[in-house]
């Protein structure tokens, strides 16, 4: 039942366009994020705090600016740094409302002490941090904000070559991290940043961590996104390069779907149920068969049936050319189909009159309209060859009766 004439509208076009998602962007409220999170309880609890002296900064230099999200810990912000030795640049400032504690403020830092070992193009830089309270953290700024708030207010305006592009850019960065043995953890639509309207970056490092000499990192207690987590990750708390690659074959499935999210209306506690039972994300629509049949592959539920993020990247890319020769050859058909319309039309959009009926007046009249020929004279045409011939033809004839005519006047006129 709709609540408010906007629920009622959005129902109504749901209806009209046979959709099944909600028209209407919603405001992320406070809290609303951490509904994508459930606790999976452990005993265990590891943090390493390595120095931060490096990338210290000096909050003098900082501007901070408008509140424009929220993260795990506190408020984000953006903002400028007035860099002693560099122009100003802008900014993302993570801050953390209750880093009085040691262990929170460590584990608000774990996530900049991981990303000041990445150099990617599509992973979102650390510019430095400020250890002392009130601790932030301070990041390369994506100015058009998360992924998924983009996805779903530019809806009508991405064609499906940009959307397989954004997975090509996520794979590449995720096969980078994989050469660098981390895995991340929280592969989703709204932990990757829009930097331009073609260039994605991933972000939120704050579950990312450092395999070392293992094959898999066991997570300790905290709360983790159940409904974008392979199987092994939700029963066992076991994380690889392959949970990654389940992962972002659900972040593929949002980029998509414009944003939504999976398991809609299902229960945390039910996901792995459904998983186990052999149940998986729908294709979406205008979805290429070719990358749906990818997408399943990564959420193959033996780990070491899943491709690898190298794998990944090199099939993504083939998809992504392969959609641009479409794309081309649809503007081409559509550009002859114009051409061939121009021909039909005689160079004019406008449809030709309708003949009128005899005896009526045409629909147009002398005002800038035709009349008929009961109501006006048509203008005279240039004769073609057969009327020249016929008229000829007509005049010897009307000769050839008057010869006898003539013939008889002149014997009269004689006697």
């Amino acid at each position: 039942m709709a609540e408010n004439l906007a629920d009622l509208i959005d129902g109504y076009c749901r209806l009209i366009s046979m959709e099944t998602h909600s028209f209407i962007v919603r405001v992320q409220k406070e809290g609303e994020r951490t509904d994508d999170y459930a606790e999976i309880v452990d005993e265990e609890d590891t943090y390493t705090m390595p120095s931060t002296r490096d990338y210290e900064i000096q909050r003098d230099r900082i501007e901070l600016g408008r509140c424009i999200g929220e993260g795990q810990f506190g408020d984000v912000h953006q903002g400028v740094y007035n860099s002693p030795d560099k122009p100003a640049l802008p900014v993302a400032i993570k801050t953390c409302k209750n880093c009085t504690s040691d262990s929170v403020r460590e584990k608000f830092l774990q996530e900049a002490l991981t990303m000041r070992q990445f150099d990617h193009p599509h992973i979102v830089k650390l510019i430095g941090v400020i250890t002392e309270n009130p601790v932030w953290i301070i990041m390369e700024l994506c100015t058009l904000g998360e992924l998924r708030s983009f996805l779903q207010v530019r809806k009508y305006s991405l064609d499906l070559a940009t959307l397989i592009l954004f997975a090509y850019q996520l794979s590449t960065a995720l096969a980078y991290l994989e050469s660098k043995r981390f895995v991340h953890r929280d592969i989703a639509a709204r932990n990757v940043l829009v930097s331009s309207v073609d260039c994605v970056m991933l972000g939120d490092f704050g579950l990312s961590r450092y395999m070392e000499d293992s094959s898999y990192y066991k997570a300790s207690k905290g709360k983790l996104p159940i409904k974008w987590m392979a199987p092994e990750s939700i029963n066992f708390r076991r994380f690889t390069s392959a949970s990654d690659v389940w992962m972002f074959g659900v972040c593929m499935w949002e980029i998509l779907m414009y944003g939504i999210k999976p398991f809609q209306g299902v229960k945390n506690n039910d996901v792995i149920g459904r998983i186990e039972n052999g149940e998986r994300l729908a294709m979406p629509p205008q979805c290429p068969p070719t990358l749906y049949s990818l997408m399943t592959k990564c959420w193959s539920y033996d780990p070491s049936k899943r491709p690898r993020f190298t794998e990944l990247k090199t099939q993504l890319s083939t998809i992504l050319e392969e959609e641009k020769l479409q794309q081309e050859e649809r503007l081409r058909m559509e550009m002859r189909r114009q051409v061939t319309v121009s021909w039909d039309s005689g160079g004019s959009d406008e449809a030709p009159p309708k003949p009128s009926r005899p005896g009526y007046p045409s629909p147009r009249s002398s005002e800038g309209f035709f009349s008929s020929p009961q109501h006006n004279h048509f203008p005279k045409m240039c004769p073609g060859r057969g009327w020249v011939v016929w008229q000829s033809r007509k005049k010897q004839n009307l000769t050839l009766i008057k010869l006898p005519k003539s013939s008889e006047e002149d014997n009269v006129w004689k006697k």
